[in-house]
C-alpha cells in the first residue's frame, strides 16, 4: 500500500515538472497537473496541500532523483571515474530541454519566491557537494592533477558549464543532445581536473 502511494505521488511530481516546463510555474494550474498525471485534483491536494507546496516539491523531486542515481554509484570508483559516472547520470537524465527550461523558470522565479530559492539553492548545493568531493578525494590521493587549494574554483568552473550549457539547450541555442553535451563535459574535465594515468 505504501509502495502504490509513493509510485503515485512521483507519478504527480514528474507531472509537475513537465507541466512547469511546458507552460512556465505561474501558468502551471492545479488542474494541468491533474490531466497530466491521471490523477483528481483532489488527490493532488491530499498528497501536496497547495499548488505552490506541490510546485516547490516537484523542484525538490526533480533533485532527489539526480542524488539517488549519484549515490547508487560505486563506491569503489576511483575520483576520476566516479567524477565520468556523474556527468553520464546529468547527461542520462530524460528531456534535457525541459529541464534546462525547468531550472531558467525556477532561478527566474526565486527572487520573488523566498520557498523556491531555498529549493533552488539546495539543488545546487548537493550537486556542487558531489562534485567537490570526488575532485578533493582526487586532489588529496593525487589521481587528479589539481592542487588542493584549487578545488574550489575548479568545481565552480565545472559547474558553470552545465549552468551555461542547459541555459543554451532551453533556449535552443544548441542541440538537445546528451552525446554531445556528455562529450563536452568529460572533455572539460578532463582539461580542468587532468586525471593521472
Amino acid at each position: 500500500m505504501a509502495r502504490g502511494k509513493e509510485l503515485k505521488k512521483r507519478a504527480i511530481l514528474t507531472a509537475a515538472l513537465e507541466c512547469i516546463s511546458k507552460s512556465g510555474y505561474e501558468a502551471t494550474r492545479l488542474r494541468d497537473v491533474s490531466d497530466a498525471a491521471g490523477v483528481s485534483i483532489g488527490i493532488i491536494q491530499h498528497y501536496f496541500g497547495t499548488r505552490e507546496q506541490l510546485l516547490g516539491e516537484a523542484l525538490g523531486h526533480a533533485s532527489g532523483e539526480l542524488v539517488e542515481h549519484f549515490a547508487a554509484l560505486d563506491d569503489a570508483l576511483g575520483p576520476w571515474d566516479r567524477l565520468r559516472a556523474m556527468i553520464g547520470v546529468v547527461c542520462g537524465m530524460p528531456s534535457l530541454h525541459g529541464r534546462g527550461l525547468l531550472w531558467l523558470e525556477m532561478s527566474s522565479l526565486a527572487r520573488r519566491h523566498p520557498e523556491l530559492r531555498e529549493r533552488l539553492d539546495s539543488v545546487y548545493e548537493l550537486w556542487d557537494a558531489h562534485i567537490r568531493a570526488a575532485v578533493q578525494r582526487g586532489a588529496d590521493d593525487g589521481s587528479l592533477g589539481v592542487s588542493p587549494g584549487s578545488v574550489d574554483d575548479l568545481t565552480a568552473i565545472f559547474l558553470a558549464f552545465f549552468d551555461g550549457y542547459e541555459y543554451e539547450i532551453a533556449s535552443a541555442l544548441v542541440p538537445d543532445d546528451p552525446a554531445v553535451l556528455e562529450r563536452r563535459a568529460l572533455l572539460l574535465a578532463e582539461r580542468l581536473f587532468r586525471p593521472v594515468s
